[in-house]
């Protein structure tokens, strides 16, 4: 493993040890209370026994230490070249300063990345992503997040999505990101009822005098969560081929009923759902929804939409 969450948990644990013993302010009471704040629960028989017992010889029976130098943690290669890795990804200047950067890419500057982008081929996806070059993108995000860490308002000026600018107050609560869109999306509240807005949208922001937040828990926010839809797909003119295309990037199964006929489930995120009533109805009756019943009437309400702007047309 990269970063192996018991063993830095422990070794970090015993190096706070240490350095309590090398002030002079650790005892019995302490270093059992540096491991319970630090490690795991089951960790106060394991770590506290085997310093107390001399198991590990790095603790005195006075509590002190022979360890003279502070304990550090250094990074392996390997680790080092993920962090390489990390800081080449555009999206990493909106949670790091620029200087941090400059820094980490001297530090790191004759280590070879573990990946970079050119590894990967991502396909089937939005090309209009989120600028998170540009300074003003990081200033908004950056406010939206010091908002949700202070539990504070925050004051807007909006995009909308037909071109119309809109101002209001918000409380931001959760910050999701889409992959196959690229973007970065806030779950918030305006007024009395729940929205999604998207960080490039938002044209200003700041933070308000305002914060009497609502009482809200993880269920009362909009979220992405995951549901699926089962397809019979009839494969005429390589309609199984084309869908299998089209879908590439969903979690998917696919069991085939007869020599023409199959059956797909396809796993995606709630968001993503408009998208997909129209990549189904795309083909026509070469697809038929089976269940669930939600999804079938969306497929019904679009159609009936589309036979009407079509008469309006006429």
């Amino acid at each position: 493993m990269l970063f192996n969450e018991i063993y830095s948990a422990y070794y970090n644990t015993v190096a706070s040890i240490i350095a309590s013993a090398q002030k002079g302010s650790l005892d019995s009471d302490s270093l059992y209370q540096i491991v319970k704040d630090s490690a795991f629960p089951e960790s106060v028989m394991t770590i506290g026994a085997s310093l107390e017992s001399g198991k590990w010889p790095l603790i005195k029976k006075d509590y002190s230490t022979n360890i003279k130098n502070i304990p550090t943690m250094p990074l392996s290669i390997l680790q080092k070249r993920w962090l390489k890795a990390i800081c080449s990804d555009k999206r990493i200047r909106l949670l790091v300063d620029e200087d941090v950067l400059v820094r980490l890419e001297q530090q790191l500057e004759d280590v070879e990345p573990l990946f970079t982008e050119n590894d990967f081929y991502f396909y089937d996806t939005y090309s209009d992503g989120d600028p998170y070059d540009d300074p003003e993108y990081i200033k908004k995000f950056r406010t939206v997040i010091e908002a949700i860490h202070q539990k504070k308002k925050i004051s807007l000026e909006y995009t909308g999505r037909f071109g119309q600018h809109k101002r209001f107050i918000c409380e931001p609560h959760k910050i999701e990101y889409s992959e196959k869109d690229d973007k970065f999306r806030v779950l918030s509240k305006i007024r009395n009822r729940y929205s999604i807005l998207n960080i490039a949208r938002i044209n200003h922001c700041e933070l308000t005098d305002n914060n009497i937040l609502s009482e809200l828990s993880e269920e009362d926010l909009p979220y992405s969560k995951r549901v699926s839809v089962i397809l019979e797909i009839y494969d005429e003119r390589k309609a199984m081929e084309r869908v299998m295309l089209a879908f590439a990037h969903f979690e998917k199964t696919a069991v085939q009923i007869s020599d023409d006929v199959y059956q797909l489930t396809l796993n995606y995120d709630s968001f993503d759902e408009t998208e997909l009533v129209i990549r189904v109805l795309s083909f026509g009756p070469m697809v038929k929804v089976l269940e669930p019943e939600s999804f079938r009437e969306l497929i019904r309400e679009r159609i009936a939409r589309q036979m009407e702007l079509r008469k309006k047309s006429l």
